[in-house]
């Protein structure tokens, strides 16, 4: 039989690890101040909270802007030589409602979600970065 709950989760909650195409307009503080409010930079969800409609929403970039703990960085496609490093700025948590991210376009670089792998080093990096279990 089917859990009702489970089915309205996974339509109102993004799925950890999945990666969103933001306008950098969507952040009100220095971060991309350098580019255009319309132009574009991967996100990743970096959790999704208790009452599951709301999410945090990481920025991305290619370039290391912040070194350090706050950073996550990977290669989001690791079979693909061309595919560069994107740093996930996990400090500039933006959090949203899970209906305004579905409306963003999904997926960066060829793909929608980290591989497992890649989830479990990104909620490891939250854990370090801000001490909670995501």
């Amino acid at each position: 039989m089917t859990n009702w709950h489970d089915i309205l989760r996974t339509i109102f909650s993004p799925p950890l690890g999945s990666l969103w195409i933001a306008p950098n307009g969507l952040w009100n503080n220095s971060f991309a101040s350098n580019k255009d409010a319309n132009d574009v930079h991967p996100s990743v969800v970096g959790n999704v909270l208790d009452d599951g409609k709301r999410c945090w929403l990481i920025p991305g970039t290619s370039k290391n802007y912040n070194k350090g703990t706050n950073v996550f960085h990977t290669k989001i496609v690791p079979d693909d030589p061309s595919c560069p490093i994107t740093y996930f700025l996990i400090k500039y948590r933006m959090t949203m409602t899970s209906e305004s991210v579905a409306n963003l376009d999904r997926g960066w670089n060829g793909i929608d979600t980290l591989n497992d792998d890649q989830v479990k080093e990104l909620k490891l990096q939250i854990k370090f970065c801000l001490g909670i279990d995501v």
